[in-house]
């Protein structure tokens, strides 16, 4: 079980979100129905066992541990599990759309209350919405808002539903990254990356070993893999090692440890790990060495949220005594403003799954609830002298699909 208490608060306030969610949801959805005229009764009732059916299951679901899906068929999995997730993720979008809406609507309700409360306004109101065009108007817009609730619902269920199929088509992405001061040995020099693997029922040993062979192919010189092996359970780190294990690159393969390992029983998963093949980096380094050169890689433990970097990099950097180039292996990429002067040049980071579900990308901005958190979600970012690329991970939280944003596995040429 996790050590985290972050992880056992998660696990409270999150099934109080979802129960006010769907409440709200429920509401509205059995207000809708009763707007035709004369519903059925069962059409009612309905309504009642799909909100309770779809949440109960959630919230089991979502209880840990989740190895006792492991026992089920990749039938039931499919035809039952993911369609409980696809009804999570595609009512939030509804509620998130309907809760936009709202906040838009305040202001010309704060508009409407104080003509109200002006009595030659209100009788004009009152008269005006007794007037046939107005009538008419009315009408339209009833029947408007409910063919919306309908399209809006169908494309909500629908995108779920794609973003659950899409969710292991992943893209490789290709970047070069410019170091001052590289050594000539090192030009040309590559980097794979793949992070936020989250093992689970939702990251299962076949899924990984094609992602294995993916990295694979890349040939690169070095790879680096910096957190989230499991999802929060510490059996799930056995399918990761045993497909993880088949990783292979010249100059060796490194991680750092993520959040969600700590949800585990993090020793365990650090031996496991570290004793597959992938080194391990806990607020240490390492020289990689090419010829007469060499580079220095640094990794740092998981930081919590609340907690401060410095002790981390302090620590890891200490072994590192020499003007040579520094690449950072730090799950969590909020920290690059610290990082930038401590003469980092690259930093590595995942955790943000780039959005995982994305509405919209804005030239460099990303719109999706990931963004709450972190101003670095995907890509590349710069801050003075120092550079930080966030890879979108291959894996899943919350809920199992992706939308907007497929997963990644990323080649870094230096020069």
């Amino acid at each position: 079980m996790s050590g985290s208490p972050f992880f056992f608060i998660f696990r409270i306030i999150f099934p109080i979100l979802l129960f006010l969610i769907q409440w709200f949801l429920y509401k509205r959805v059995v207000r809708f129905v009763k707007s035709f005229p004369a519903p059925p009764f069962w059409a009612i009732k309905s309504v009642s066992y799909l909100f309770i059916f779809f949440d109960l299951s959630f919230l089991i679901l979502f209880l840990p541990p989740h190895t006792y899906l492991d026992g089920f068929s990749k039938w039931f999995i499919y035809c039952v599990v993911f369609p409980i997730y696809v009804w999570q993720g595609a009512t939030f979008f509804i509620f998130l759309v309907l809760l936009i809406i709202r906040i838009l609507q305040l202001p010309f309700d704060a508009v409407f209350r104080v003509g109200k409360s002006i009595p030659p306004i209100k009788e004009r109101m009152i008269v005006m919405r007794s007037t046939p065009h107005f009538v008419k108007f009315d009408n339209s817009r009833r029947a408007f808002l409910k063919t919306g609730a309908v399209a809006l619902s169908a494309y909500s269920f629908i995108g779920a539903t794609k973003g659950l199929i899409d969710r292991n088509d992943y893209d490789i992405i290709e970047r070069t990254v410019r170091i001052q001061n590289l050594p000539d040995e090192f030009k040309g020099f590559t980097i794979g990356l793949m992070s936020d693997i989250h093992s689970s029922v939702f990251m299962t040993k076949p899924e990984m070993d094609d992602y294995v062979a993916a990295l694979n192919n890349l040939k690169t010189d070095i790879i680096f893999v910096p957190g989230d092996f499991v999802n929060s359970q510490t059996e799930e780190v056995y399918p990761f090692v045993e497909a993880f294990s088949a990783l292979r690159a010249p100059f060796g393969v490194y991680g750092c440890l993520g959040n969600h390992d700590y949800y585990a029983d993090v020793d365990v998963v650090a031996k496991e790990v570290d004793g597959c093949g992938i080194k391990l980096l806990r607020n240490d380094a390492v020289k990689v060495q090419k010829g007469n050169s060499f580079i220095n890689v640094v990794g740092v433990d998981d930081i919590p949220i609340n907690g401060k970097p410095n002790p981390y990099l302090e620590r890891a950097l200490s072994s590192v005594q020499n003007p040579n180039p520094k690449i950072l292996l730090c799950h969590k990429p909020y920290y690059l403003e610290t990082i930038a002067g401590l003469n980092i040049d690259l930093t590595l980071a995942g955790h943000t799954h780039g959005g995982q579900i994305v509405f919209a990308k804005i030239g460099n901005m990303t719109v999706c609830p990931a963004a709450l958190f972190s101003k670095y979600v995907w890509g590349l970012y710069k801050f003075g002298n120092a550079q930080m690329y966030v890879t979108r991970g291959i894996g899943t939280v919350g809920v199992p699909f992706r939308i907007n944003c497929p997963p990644e596995i990323t080649k870094i040429t230096l020069q």
